[in-house]
């Protein structure tokens, strides 16, 4: 970060915030410039040339005032690190949304994301844990009729994921029920990635009894549920972006909306949300360039006291960040909590 002295920081955050506020640029004679600096308008349009050639503010065309650039946003960011605190009524509907409990983990996600949304008036994302990410937590194998049965597995983010087996002749409910003790037993808080076909010999190999089923159940742990390795992801409002004058065009829409429907784009710019604070990813700093028109603040929840997946807000790089980054650790927070994990 390029070091400012005290004027221009002053300066520097005043036009950012201005701007976030009115999306005009922002003139020496701005009342909000005035105001903090108290000096002449003279004085203030030599600061924003200054910041200018350092490349934090530029000229929108021929306009007088000038508007953050990408590496503006990042300075401001990194200069203040004071949060915006939620109001009590927004904290209230959030803990409304995700504290009732009872709910299955992937309603909760759900909600997660409705509540950002609206609260913020931005794009919210909710990525669920991957699924080799979660841990084992039961087997259940129940009889569908003759020579069929369903397995059922259950993880600690309460994911279940079912296939129906054939058995062979012989093979008795009560049979499927002590098999679905057994093995839930014996893998009961390994990583579902974990489950390789060897680590599955030699956790099953004291319940051979039942060789076919066990053979099938390897089958579909070691090659479909191991592969399943994208993040379920929730996306609701965008339709708030569409309200932002920078989107407001079909054209400058259309590559955020395509990067919001397409989940591949934004698992993977989610991946690099750290387990602890908050990530901000400011314009030009997305990897994909689908989103460089958008900032990103994203922050982990937990799951079984791990890491869980993330919750994240996409908008203009014109964006409130210090609120998105309350919003968006807020929202997390009480996520984990739902999820039966401390904040």
């Amino acid at each position: 970060m390029v070091e400012l002295d005290q004027r221009k920081r002053v300066v520097l955050r005043a036009v950012v915030e201005a701007y976030v506020r009115s999306a005009e640029p922002v003139g020496s004679e701005h009342p909000a410039l005035l105001e903090e600096l108290r000096v002449s308008p003279a004085t203030i349009r030599g600061v924003l040339a200054a910041l200018e050639e350092i490349g934090l503010l530029t000229h929108p065309h021929t306009s007088a005032g000038r508007v953050p650039t990408d590496q503006g946003y990042r300075a401001y960011v990194d200069m203040v690190v004071e949060g915006e605190r939620l109001t009590p009524a927004e904290r209230s509907a959030v803990r409304r949304r995700l504290g009732a409990g009872g709910e299955e983990p992937e309603s909760l996600t759900d909600q997660a994301a409705r509540v950002l949304a609206s609260i913020t008036q931005y794009a919210s994302v909710v990525a669920s844990p991957t699924l080799g990410a979660q841990t084992f937590a039961s087997l259940h194998l129940l009889p569908l009729g003759e020579r069929r049965a369903l397995a059922v597995i259950v993880t600690d983010a309460g994911t279940l994921q079912g296939r129906a087996i054939e058995l062979p002749d012989g093979v008795a409910a009560d049979d499927l029920e002590r098999l679905s003790h057994a093995v839930t037993r014996r893998l009961q808080g390994l990583r579902v990635a974990d489950l390789t076909r060897d680590r599955l010999e030699q956790v099953t190999g004291e319940v051979s009894r039942h060789q076919h089923v066990l053979e099938a159940l390897k089958a579909w742990l070691t090659r479909d549920l191991t592969r399943e390795g994208r993040a379920r992801l929730r996306v609701e409002g965008t339709r708030h972006l569409l309200r932002e004058p920078e989107f407001r065009q079909p054209e400058a829409a259309t590559s955020v909306l395509e990067a919001l429907e397409e989940h591949t784009v934004l698992a993977q710019t989610l991946a690099a949300a750290p387990e602890a604070g908050v990530l901000i990813s400011i314009g030009s700093e997305n990897q994909a360039a689908e989103l460089r028109a958008c900032s990103l603040v994203a922050a982990s929840y937990r799951v079984g006291g791990r890491p869980g997946g993330v919750v994240a807000l996409v908008g203009p790089t014109r964006m409130r960040y210090r609120r998105a980054a309350s919003a968006v650790r807020y929202v997390a927070d009480r996520l984990s909590e739902a999820l039966g994990n401390p904040a």
